[in-house]
């Protein structure tokens, strides 16, 4: 029942969805890299429940694919907002070198289904890094009410989440030496951080403006 709940928690993932769906032709193209994430992360989502349920398999090489795909949409995303705009070449450069640790972490130090955290919690710093970086950066320049920022807001939830994922990690490596409830804990806290932030991204997919339209007159 425990597995059940986290699963439904899980489904919040359909609201930004919808709220994409709802507004996607007005949606400026500079948010689309983050909707399909948040479609494919839904897809992995009940894949993963119909083989542990379905099938009684374990999900790890459906979620260690995700997880990679996850790293080169949102840094994708980071890019089409202005990260290394400039400097595309060592943008894509920076991808590929972590994208190398998750190859190297399942394919040649060990398997696609193991659970490793090296490269996890390598993406997880960068994200977080990335996301303060912006959000310093829309502090400073942006005269607009935050709140109302879709951007600000994204960056928000990737934040909280990516710290907590962290934060869990941290959790589960010292539950293999010491044996406590830290890391169940934290399994059903990120339930909870994750439904919370993916109804921040609703709200920031309904604040997303309509493009502009440019017309010569």
């Amino acid at each position: 029942m425990r597995s059940i709940g986290i699963f439904l928690l899980s489904q919040f993932i359909l609201l930004p969805i919808v709220a994409g769906l709802v507004r996607w032709p007005r949606i400026d193209n500079r948010y689309r890299p983050f909707f399909f994430l948040l479609v494919i992360g839904f897809v992995t989502e009940v894949v993963s429940f119909i083989l542990i349920k379905g099938f009684h398999r374990q999900n790890g090489f459906v979620v260690n694919i995700y997880i990679l795909i996850e790293w080169i949409m949102i840094a994708w995303q980071f890019h089409v907002w202005g990260l290394l705009k400039q400097r595309a070449n060592l943008f894509w450069t920076l991808v590929g070198l972590v994208s190398l640790v998750w190859v190297g972490e399942y394919f040649v130090f060990g398997h696609l289904s193991d659970f490793s955290p090296y490269f996890r919690c390598l993406y997880f710093f960068l994200i977080v890094l990335m996301s303060i970086n912006n959000i310093n950066f829309m502090i400073t320049h942006d005269n607009r009410s935050l709140i109302r920022n879709p951007k600000f807001l994204i960056c928000i939830g990737f934040l909280i989440y990516f710290v907590f994922m962290i934060l869990d990690y941290w959790a589960y490596q010292v539950s293999r030496y010491n044996k406590s409830s830290l890391s169940t804990t934290f399994v059903f806290l990120m339930a909870y951080i994750n439904a919370g932030t993916n109804s921040i991204y609703a709200i920031a997919f309904l604040l997303i403006p309509a493009r502009v339209k440019f017309t010569l007159k």
